[in-house]
């Protein structure tokens, strides 16, 4: 029985497609690169359909931010309680370091992700009308990281692993260490840990 050719990416919906050429054209030169145009060029669709699906440039920010998310959050760090109970008896299996390094490698494969996404909360910092769309996307992962932490403010140490991971890929993709590279398991697990020791916040 013959089977059915694959699907090329033309067969692909035109958003799906639009989406996945912002974030390639963002990778590769930033908001400058950003127009509805290149975008369109990019998936190889037809002039004016970055408009009729998305609205505006910001529509399709906001789309491009929920598709990074949904196609990060699989890579956050999770820690279940016996696990968690086990590093705190200074017994920490080591499939716990080989799960940090999995995530760090999954991370590390799909360098475009990253730059797309950072290039954005650069632009947001400029334009204070995209901030709400930027904090909803990071919320997301702020509660996934906060459910899996048992310390006062969850919340709050969930915050400082998002900021701190967000700094470590910045660090990396300007000016790659290796050595950096090679502690990035470590380093997370150690955010982890300081995590939940996050003191509650005081009352207002």
């Amino acid at each position: 029985m013959t089977q059915p050719a694959a699907a090329g990416p033309e067969a692909r919906p035109a958003r799906a497609r639009l989406i996945d050429a912002a974030i390639a054209q963002l990778a590769a030169e930033g908001m400058r690169g950003l127009t509805h145009r290149r975008v369109e060029q990019r998936a190889e669709v037809a002039q004016g359909l970055v408009k009729y699906h998305f609205g505006s440039l910001d529509g399709l920010i906001a789309a491009v931010l929920t598709h990074l998310a949904d196609a990060e959050l699989p890579d956050v760090l999770t820690v279940d309680d016996q696990t968690r109970a086990l590093a705190d008896a200074g017994r920490p299996p080591t499939a716990l370091f080989a799960q940090a390094r999995a995530v760090a490698d999954a991370v590390r494969a799909r360098p475009d992700l990253a730059r797309a996404r950072l290039e954005l909360y650069l632009h947001a910092s400029r334009h204070p009308e995209l901030q709400g769309i930027v904090k909803a996307a990071r919320d997301r992962f702020v509660d996934r990281i906060a459910a899996s932490l048992d310390g006062p403010d969850p919340e709050a140490g969930a915050r400082m692993i998002v900021a701190l991971v967000d700094g470590l890929l910045l660090d990396q993709l300007s000016a790659p260490e290796a050595l950096v590279d090679e502690m990035m398991p470590t380093y997370w697990l150690i955010a982890g840990a300081a995590a939940r020791s996050v003191p509650a916040r005081p009352s207002a």
